[in-house]
């Protein structure tokens, strides 16, 4: 679960409780973090020897959930806290996936690496927080192989009247002073509410991916709406 505050920069704030997160993350997504990470697995390609980048990468969790897909040969992840990185670097040590992947510190919207480098590109509660999104989803688009696929999570909001009312209150209010409370952290996870109700979601972010050129764009609300799965192929 990304953090809100000001999108340049926001990594700094990772860096402060990347020993956190892992617990923060659990606690406020009720495990239901567990449940989204595994649909994105599910939704990979149903291609053999699966190169796959993992942007936002954090702590390395979506790596080491991707990595269980049979089909997938090699991860690399991607992020721009070195604290959440070598949080991560040291999950997969003990897990004993050295080999198969790998995770660095670098920028979504400049990503290190040539064109047609990867089956499949993911990010998960990332984009949100990226400066400029459309920059990302072309450097996406970039370095995917043709016929390669994009997965993204990302928070919205319910359709149905009462869970959006509930979802809002807890973000609003709940969220907020539970996320000090776990995190230390002053200002952590004072915004979020506000980054999630202001950024595009479901057909109107799906639109987005086809302006840059994905092709079947489309998304699928989990948790009732709370989250959405957007999927895009590179023709």
């Amino acid at each position: 679960m990304p953090l809100p505050h000001a999108k340049i920069e926001s990594y700094r704030i990772f860096d402060a409780i990347a020993g956190r997160y892992d617990i923060i993350n659990t606690v406020l997504s009720g495990g239901l973090h567990r449940v989204w990470r595994r649909k994105l697995r599910q939704s990979l390609p149903e291609r053999l020897n699966l190169t796959v980048l993992d942007l936002a990468t954090g702590t390395g969790d979506v790596a080491l959930e991707l990595i269980k897909n049979p089909h997938v040969r090699k991860v690399k992840g991607l992020d721009l806290s070195k604290g959440m990185i070598a949080r991560g670097r040291d999950k997969v040590a003990a897990a004993g996936y050295q080999d198969r992947i790998v995770l660095e510190v670098g920028d979504a919207q400049k990503i290190p690496f040539s064109d047609a480098s990867f089956d499949a590109v993911t990010i998960s509660f990332g984009i949100r927080n990226v400066a400029d999104v459309k920059q990302c989803l072309s450097e996406i688009y970039r370095v995917l192989k043709p016929g390669g696929r994009c997965l993204i999570l990302e928070f919205g909001l319910p359709k149905n009247n009462l869970l959006r009312s509930a979802h809002l209150f807890y973000l609003r209010h709940i969220l907020p002073s539970l996320g000090r409370v776990l995190s230390g952290h002053a200002t952590a996870y004072s915004y979020l509410n506000q980054t999630i109700e202001e950024f595009p979601y479901g057909a109107a972010f799906a639109e987005w991916m086809t302006n840059a050129g994905f092709t079947d764009a489309g998304h699928r609300p989990l948790s009732g709406g709370i989250v959405q799965l957007y999927r895009g192929d590179k023709p």
